[in-house]
C-alpha cells in the first residue's frame, strides 16, 4: 500500500468510524427534541444499545481498519433507524429520510476532499479522476471500484461490491443502505456546472438491487445543467 493509500485509509477509519458516528447521534439528539420530546435520553440509550449489538452481531465483516469504521457507522443508523421508526408512525420512508437529513449534516469532510479537487478550472475532469481513484482507498479492501475513461470529456466510475449494501442486506433492511448513498450525492449536488464545467450522474445502485453503482461525470458547457440521481426513485411505487 503507497503511502497516500495509508493515508486516505486511516481518514476513512477516522472519518467512518468516529466521527460520523458521534455527529449522528449528537445530531438525532438535538431533533429528538421535535419527534419525542422529555425522551431523547431513552431513544439515544436505546439506540447506542443497539449499535453495540450490531456490531457484535457482524463482526465478521470486518476485515480491514476501514471496515471497522463503516461497521461502526452502519450500526449507528440502522439502530436509529430502527428505534426511531415507531416514533415516526411507523412510515419507513419518513424514517430513512429523517436519519439522512441528520446524516448529511456530518458529511462536510467527504465533500471537501472531493469537491478540493475542483480548486482550479484548468483540467477539472483530470482532477475528479485522480481524486476518485485516490479516495476509494478510504473504503478499504471490501469494496471493489472499477474507473474508466471512455472519452476525454467523461469519467466513469462502478463500485461492483459495497460493505454498506452487504451489512444492510444482512438485516433485510436494503432500502436503509440508501442514507449512506447521501455520501456520494453529497458531493456530486456539489459539483457546480457554472464554477467547474463538470455536472455529474449517477445511474444505478447496488442499494436498490442493480449489479453495480454506476457514475458519471461529463463535461459541459451548461452551467444550469443538474445532477441526475437514481436514488430519487427509492420510493416510487413499481
Amino acid at each position: 500500500m503507497s503511502l497516500s493509500d495509508r493515508a486516505f485509509a486511516l481518514e476513512g477509519r477516522w472519518l467512518m468510524g468516529k466521527v460520523i458516528p458521534h455527529k449522528l447521534l449528537e445530531g438525532i439528539g438535538s431533533h429528538l427534541t421535535v419527534v419525542a420530546p422529555g425522551r431523547e435520553d431513552e431513544l439515544l440509550e436505546a439506540i447506542s444499545t443497539r449499535a453495540k449489538e450490531l456490531i457484535a452481531e457482524d463482526e465478521e465483516m470486518v476485515v480491514d481498519g476501514a471496515s471497522k469504521g463503516m461497521l461502526a457507522m452502519s450500526a449507528v443508523v440502522l439502530a436509529s433507524y430502527e428505534v426511531l421508526r415507531p416514533e415516526l408512525d411507523d412510515d419507513g420512508a419518513r424514517a430513512i429520510l429523517f436519519v439522512q437529513h441528520i446524516f448529511n449534516e456530518s458529511l462536510t469532510r467527504s465533500v471537501e476532499i472531493v469537491v478540493g479537487a475542483l480548486a482550479s478550472r484548468k483540467d477539472p475532469l483530470e482532477k475528479i479522476d485522480k481524486a476518485m481513484r485516490a479516495s476509494s482507498a478510504m473504503y478499504g479492501s471490501y469494496f471493489e471500484f472499477e474507473f474508466e475513461r471512455p472519452d476525454e470529456k467523461t469519467f466513469e466510475m462502478r463500485v461492483e461490491r459495497c460493505f454498506f449494501r452487504d451489512f444492510f442486506a444482512r438485516h433485510d433492511a436494503l432500502i436503509v443502505t440508501t442514507v449512506l448513498c447521501s455520501l456520494d450525492a453529497a458531493w456530486m449536488e456539489a459539483m457546480d456546472p457554472a464554477v467547474s464545467g463538470l455536472r455529474a450522474e449517477r445511474t444505478s445502485l447496488l442499494s436498490l438491487g442493480a449489479d453495480a453503482c454506476r457514475f458519471r461525470v461529463l463535461s459541459t458547457d451548461d452551467p444550469l445543467a443538474g445532477y441526475s440521481d437514481a436514488i430519487d426513485q427509492r420510493f416510487v411505487e413499481a
